[in-house]
């Protein structure tokens, strides 16, 4: 396997490859994959930066291991010049800045090519969208692509770009990185700066990278985090959580038992019965939040709004203060419950989410889809670290057959070893291309 960021940087420094190259080839991927609805916007200023970061190399100066690797960004997060949808069809006006964590990655070098589709306001895991089209699933177009960075997510598992950002208020880095076959950090909250990206909440909202490998997914996240990682972290004590996998489909559910068991043979198993609860907090909190994040749009543009995210949107809304003070209340239960594991544990290990992709209802692409038995199947695990702000990287554990993923959950800061625990998983399975491919 030879997709990503490492091969792209050894052969700039070898001059068997240069960026300007590398970027025509994603253009082109991109080209051959329109009809697959992953890219909404291309960055005109790539080709000139492609152009410095050719030129560093020449001289051998170049800036980082991200220098001259093309990257997609998506569409919430504010590139200068280019409109930053959020999902939707008419927030249509050009930033007049990048963000922070997007001005990090073109310090780095990186060439930010393009802006990638998502789910509407990132409401979603299944990243369906009405208004932009529905990103095609390369393992299988009859299923979802994962949301609600699935443009990021098929971006790259369809060989378009190397490496994408996401962004992640419940699992949409994760989810999507898990159906597409790749890695997805979420990393500690308050880890990436989140200026100049559009949240779906107040204080669950995280970006990070969605790539080939784990060492990719690192290297990123140094950028965008403007901190490194220990690499020589160990990891020692490993649990398991039983319970993440209790209401999980039985099939992708045996399948990351086994992996489990073939990667941590010593993990032992634990309880979290307060993060069963995770489904009803997240659905609380980001409904109240929501209505403060998307007011203006739900009062501006309801009737341009899909009629899934217009119904969360409006069921939020009759939430009360009581209902917050609840979920609040078991959320920082969430939170001890977990640290306290960890005072024992280096990471924890469960399902990267609760069933194998879902099929794709071809109505939802038109009209949306509010289906909560689908959402909470998929992303009930995924809930628990935004609840908590832990650090959680997903990595694939299967060998065969549509994707799945472990998830693998460390203490807050504690990115090293979580990607420690992450390259172990990696180096049994590692990474498979699917059978959509446009690179």
């Amino acid at each position: 396997m030879t997709f990503g960021i490492g091969p792209l940087a050894a052969a700039f420094r070898d001059r068997s490859d240069d960026p300007v190259r590398a970027l025509d080839r994603a253009l082109n991927a991109a080209d051959k994959g329109k009809d697959d609805k992953a890219i909404l916007w291309r960055v005109p200023a790539a080709r000139a930066e492609a152009e410095a970061a050719g030129e560093r190399f020449r001289r051998g100066a170049p800036l980082s291991p991200l220098d001259g690797v093309p990257v997609v960004v998506k569409d919430c997060m504010d590139v200068k010049g280019l409109p930053s949808t959020n999902g939707t069809k008419f927030l249509l006006d050009p930033m007049p800045s990048d963000a922070p964590l997007v001005a990090r990655l073109r310090a780095a070098g990186a060439v930010i090519f393009a802006k990638a589709n998502m789910h509407e306001f990132g409401i979603q895991p299944t990243g369906v969208n009405p208004w932009h089209g529905t990103p095609v699933n390369p393992w299988d177009r009859g299923r979802i692509p994962g949301g609600s960075s699935s443009g990021s997510a098929v971006a790259v598992a369809s060989g378009i770009a190397p490496v994408a950002l996401g962004s992640d208020a419940g699992g949409s880095i994760r989810v999507p990185a898990t159906i597409n076959g790749l890695v997805g950090l979420k990393p500690t909250f308050g880890a990436v700066p989140q200026e100049g990206v559009a949240g779906l909440t107040l204080d669950l909202d995280h970006s990070g990278p969605l790539a080939w490998t784990v060492e990719d997914a690192t290297q990123v996240f140094e950028v965008i985090a403007a901190r490194s990682v220990d690499r020589s972290a160990q990891v020692r004590t490993v649990a398991l959580l039983e319970d993440f996998f209790e209401d999980g489909e039985p099939a992708a559910m045996d399948r990351v038992r086994a992996a489990a068991r073939e990667v941590f043979p010593s993990a032992e198993p634990v309880k979290t019965p307060l993060c069963a609860w995770a489904t009803a907090v997240e659905f609380v909190i980001v409904g109240t939040d929501a209505q403060k994040t998307t007011a203006p749009h739900l009062r501006d543009h309801a009737r341009e709004i899909a009629p899934d995210t217009r119904m969360i949107l409006q069921l939020g809304a009759g939430l009360r203060a009581s209902d917050r003070e609840k979920a609040d209340k078991v959320r920082t239960g969430m939170r001890r419950e977990l640290d306290a594991l960890l005072e024992k544990y280096d990471v924890l290990l469960g399902p990267a989410i609760g069933c194998f992709a879902p099929e794709l209802n071809p109505g939802a692409e038109k009209y949306g889809e509010l289906d909560t038995a689908k959402i909470a199947q998929l992303a009930a695990v995924t809930f628990v670290t935004n609840l908590t702000g832990h650090p959680c990287c997903v990595v694939p554990c299967v060998r065969d057959g549509l994707p799945m993923g472990m998830q693998i959950i460390g203490r807050h800061g504690d990115e090293a070893r979580v990607l420690a625990a992450a390259r172990r998983v990696e180096s049994v399975f590692g990474p498979r291309k699917p059978p959509r491919w446009h690179g």
